[in-house]
């Protein structure tokens, strides 16, 4: 790609264009989602959310495992890559037969251990065969994740949003009437036919995007390129594994100290604040890495595209944080039912670390992109997820439900500033002043939200909340016009 190409790529206007195709698709499955979450808390209520929670996050925990961190691995050496054909034939060819073995391997941990994976989640052998039925979600959703990984890194964008849209119509279609036919054994049956519909979109849309095919095996060419691949897949794979884990463990812990309810008041906020923040978050991913990755080689040109990326992300997530954080009672009772109404000041919470999660994930990918593969696993993979088990745990044990936001807030603030000093330190990394102030202004607003929501009542409250809403909102707009128009 020639100079010309690299600038309009890196640009706030392709920033910005990437962040709206995948943001629009993510509002569209955030109304999908809302419906199928309404139906879900009326269906199965706090309870029924919380076996469905737990079956989630053993089937993630699982996947991660035996995916053995190939996801990102892929689209770090596709996008790099991508405008080399022979190469890219010959990386095909390389990870086909680790897609298909980690698909297999994800499979075969619910068929072998059904019964220790039910009496450690749930405290009963009485979802055994749920577990053993949960072994076709996992294949499913492992081959679906890797193919979705390739089409991320060739930067296929229709393709990954018209997926994302099929999973969010078949998640309410088939997944809905499930739950009202069979209650909570319609959980796992809704997660087969959900990965299943994915993975097949997929493959479609993988067969019409790609212009190379896989080429013919060669062991002295693609075998150094599937060690290269499972070398950096591995060490994302402790990453991704450590943290699905953590989850696991702490919707485990949850649930044998305060109940199933406790465990689906936890999922019920964590899936709220997933919805909205993936219109910021699934962009960055999907869009923001390959840029990233493609620019690792020139310090100067990633500290360039990190701080427009900062301000993007900071603009948008900065009133949709507040907007939420002041309608929590609002959304809860709309989208679920009143009886979770109680996890009103945790959604809040929650809401709030998202704003700094969100500033700091930009920071996060760059020593992935730079490929520092011991300071990945000791950064992230032990320390970051050391932390957030400590501080999860920890916060529910003396503050209850209100101590899961807390201990977010605190884990994410802490690792925003470790990321700092750390790609300061090692590749020169400089936040310009316009993203300190964007991080400024969105950090400033919402605690100052979180404050109004938590300290004022009635009348004073509203009229607060509004104007601050209002003055966000407006700064955000016009930031994010100025940029549009650079």
């Amino acid at each position: 790609m020639n100079e010309v190409g690299k600038t309009e790529e890196n640009s706030f206007r392709n920033i910005l264009k990437g962040t709206s195709i995948f943001g629009g698709v993510q509002v569209f499955n955030i109304l999908i989602s809302a419906i199928r979450l309404k139906f879900v808390a009326v269906i199965l209520g706090p309870s029924g959310m919380g076996i469905a929670g737990l079956f989630n996050t053993t089937s993630l925990t699982i996947q991660q495992f035996a995916s053995l961190g190939l996801n990102l691995s892929i689209v770090k050496e596709i996008g790099h890559h991508k405008e080399d054909e022979s190469r890219l034939a010959d990386i095909l060819a390389s990870v086909r037969p680790l897609i298909l073995m980690s698909a297999l391997l994800g499979a075969l941990v619910c068929l072998l251990f059904p019964n220790i994976l039910s009496s450690f989640t749930f405290g009963t052998s009485g979802f055994t065969g749920a577990f053993l039925m949960l072994s076709a979600a996992v294949f499913f959703s492992i081959a679906g994740s890797a193919l979705m990984s390739v089409l991320q890194g060739l930067h296929a964008i229709k393709p990954l949003s018209k997926a994302s849209l099929i999973g969010s119509l078949v998640g309410l279609v088939i997944g809905v009437p499930l739950y009202w036919l069979f209650g909570t054994q319609g959980i796992v049956p809704a997660m087969v036919v959900l990965a299943l519909s994915t993975c097949t979109w997929y493959l479609l849309s993988l067969k019409k995007t790609l212009k190379v095919s896989a080429s013919s095996w060669r062991s002295e060419v693609h075998l150094p390129l599937l060690k290269k691949v499972l070398a950096m897949g591995i060490i994302l794979m402790s990453n991704d594994l450590f943290r699905n884990l953590v989850n696991y463990l702490v919707n485990v812990y949850i649930r044998s100290h305060g109940g199933m309810d406790e465990v689906g008041f936890f999922q019920s906020c964590n899936t709220m604040t997933s919805q909205y923040s993936a219109i910021v978050f699934t962009a960055m991913a999907m869009d923001y890495l390959p840029r990233l990755s493609a620019a690792s080689g020139d310090n100067k040109k990633m500290c360039e595209i990190v701080n427009r990326q900062i301000e993007v992300v900071g603009l948008l997530i900065a009133p949709i944080a507040c907007a939420v954080i002041f309608l929590a009672p609002f959304v809860i009772e709309l989208f679920q039912t009143k009886s979770f109404l109680v996890a009103t000041p945790l959604l809040r919470l929650l809401a709030l670390a998202v704003v700094v999660r969100a500033l700091m994930y930009p920071l996060g990918y760059i020593v992935f992109a730079k490929d520092n593969r011991s300071l990945f696993f000791w950064m992230e993979s032990v320390g970051a997820n050391a932390l957030t088990l400590c501080l999860t745990c920890g916060g529910y044990y003396y503050f209850g439900l209100n101590g899961l936001g807390l201990a977010a807030i605190a884990d994410c603030a802490i690792c925003l500033c470790v990321y700092i000093l750390v790609n300061k330190g090692l590749y020169g990394y400089r936040i310009s002043h316009i993203a300190a102030a964007i991080i400024m202004l969105a950090l400033t607003t919402a605690i100052a939200m979180t404050a109004i929501c938590f300290f004022l009542q009635s009348y004073s409250l509203y009229f607060s909340a509004i104007a601050l809403l209002l003055i966000v909102s407006l700064i955000s707009i016009r930031g994010l016009i100025k940029r549009i128009k650079k």
